[in-house]
């Protein structure tokens, strides 16, 4: 084993599971994630409260984000077809640093236009499947599937570190500044999270000698080869069945949020401290315990334990229904998701070629989830026009859940299988 790529000999090291040759596309990677999620969650907060202010009409903007997906899905896969990754990467962030700019101007906070609000619902719901799947796409191109066994907790880790400084900023900007102060700070940090990818495609030029190659293809070619590919519908399935579960607790929130608490600033304050919750415990997982699940149980167990979780977390709900056990259901939900299937399922991305991890990747993550969105929004729609309350509609989504703990089994058995062929590829230390 070379000098360059031994493994590590002190705490740390050994605590994260990296190797001294691999520190510096880690650390870069890491701030990267660390920016783009801190600006991200600085927004976030601003988002629930404007689908508190429009809990009755969710359904129609989980709609409107669905159209607007389609409509920059075939945007995106021209611009991979046809430039280089250091070219369409940050070309993307910057089209969204420049619609944030439009909202800094027509924000007013309670005051905003009902047309701002609800496109900034929808302009935030596309940017954050967008961008995060194209920095995912980048990660899988860079690190090798051992390596991203190791690392892509440690990676997620400084998405989650962001998630965690992103509330603070915004529950103490948000009093004196409005959203306005919320926004520029935010829009500071997506620039830097540009420069940063910029600066990795460079690292990554000079360090292999390779310009990475212009994908090419078709527009559409991504989504065809999803619909070609048992793995994909798997991850398919796996994103659906999720979305669901996600969408219901999403939605279940914001009405009581509605119900419970008054007032723009106080709504959005109690997001905050909601989503900081959430980042705090996905940072341990994805620190220290994800990649030791994995090695420990497998993809397939680990796919498997998050539904395996929530599903008593809904018989809870179905028993006794209030604010704060609810929202102790959607923090553990959306602690697993960010903390273990988020690492996950990137990982899953490594055992592909590059139009799947660009291309169908990321029809994937915008319109087969923004897609599955819709489906969950107008289901809780109809559970709730049914005359059914929150609390007895949590029995419906246990037969989802076991749906998602088979998928997820054969998903993970299907990536073991891809992961074999390419072991043979890969040096010991890329295994881990």
């Amino acid at each position: 084993m070379s000098e360059a790529a031994r493994p590590g000999d002190n705490i740390l090291e050994r605590l994260v599971r990296v190797e001294h040759g691999e520190w510096p596309r880690l650390l870069i990677a890491f701030s990267y994630f660390f920016f783009l999620l801190g600006g991200y969650f600085m927004l976030r907060p601003i988002r629930g409260t404007v689908a508190a202010n429009n809990a009755d009409i969710l359904h129609w903007l989980y709609t409107g984000t669905f159209i607007t997906m389609l409509a920059i899905v075939p945007v995106f896969g021209f611009l991979v077809s046809r430039f280089r990754r250091g070219q369409f990467i940050p070309a993307s962030y910057l089209f969204f640093v420049g619609c944030l700019v439009f909202f800094i101007f027509g924000f007013q906070d309670a005051e905003t236009p009902q047309w701002i609000q609800r496109s900034f619902y929808i302009w935030l719901s596309v940017f954050n499947l967008f961008v995060v799947s194209v920095f995912w796409s980048f990660m899988t191109d860079v690190f090798r599937p051992g390596q991203a066994q190791r690392l892509f907790g440690v990676i997620m880790a400084g998405g989650s570190l962001g998630s965690i400084v992103g509330p603070l900023v915004t529950s103490n900007l948000v009093t004196p500044f409005g959203s306005k102060g919320v926004m520029i700070v935010a829009g500071l940090c997506l620039l830097v999270a540009t420069g940063l990818a910029i600066f990795l495609g460079r690292y990554e030029r000079e360090t292999t000698n390779k310009e990475s190659e212009v994908i090419g293809g078709g527009v559409w070619q991504g989504a065809v080869r999803v619909f070609q590919s048992k793995y994909l519908l798997y991850a398919c399935l796996l994103m659906l069945c999720h979305n669901l579960v996600s969408t219901f607790l999403f939605n279940g929130m914001a009405v009581l949020v509605r119900d419970g608490i008054v007032g723009f600033d106080n709504r959005t304050q109690f997001f905050s401290y909601l989503d900081l919750c959430v980042q705090i415990l996905a940072f341990t997982f994805q620190f220290i315990i994800t990649s030791r699940l994995i090695a420990k149980f497998g993809m397939s167990g680990t796919l498997v334990l998050v539904p395996a979780l929530l599903a008593g977390g809904f018989v809870l709900l179905g028993s006794s229904m209030g604010l704060v056990l609810f929202a102790a259901v959607q923090v553990a939900q959306r602690s697993m998701n960010y903390g273990v299937l988020g690492p996950a399922k990137e990982m899953l991305f490594t055992v592909v070629d590059r139009e799947l991890r660009y291309k169908s990747k990321n029809f994937i993550d915008t319109v087969v989830y923004r897609g599955s969105d819709v489906t969950a929004s107008w289901i809780f729609k109809g559970l709730m026009s049914s005359g059914l309350s929150v609390a007895q509609s949590t029995w419906f989504y246990l037969p989802v859940m076991g749906l998602w703990g088979w998928g997820a089994w054969r998903l993970g058995k299907t990536y073991q299988g891809l992961r074999d062929v390419q072991g043979a590829e890969e040096t010991p230390s890329e295994r881990g």
